[in-house]
């Protein structure tokens, strides 16, 4: 499982193999969503629908939807 550090300001760096299964580039948003008490899940926040390439991101690294709104209630 990839891992990273909290730098002293608070700075991660997401490793190599999560940027590329989330398709992430430079200046791409990432969002941090809860999906349980001290878990939280990485979604990519493209900047358009045709930046995105969905065959680079890993259906198993995203919770669905619902599974994040039942967290969330």
């Amino acid at each position: 499982m990839p891992n990273a550090m909290v730098t002293f300001n608070g700075r991660i760096t997401l490793p190599t193999q999560v940027r590329k299964q989330l398709g992430l580039k430079t200046g791409d948003d990432v969002e941090f969503v809860e999906v349980g008490q001290g878990r939280f899940a990485i979604s990519c926040r493209h900047k358009s629908a045709s930046d995105m390439d969905l065959r680079q991101v890993g259906p198993e690294l995203v919770p669905a939807i619902d599974e994040i709104e039942k967290v969330a209630q």
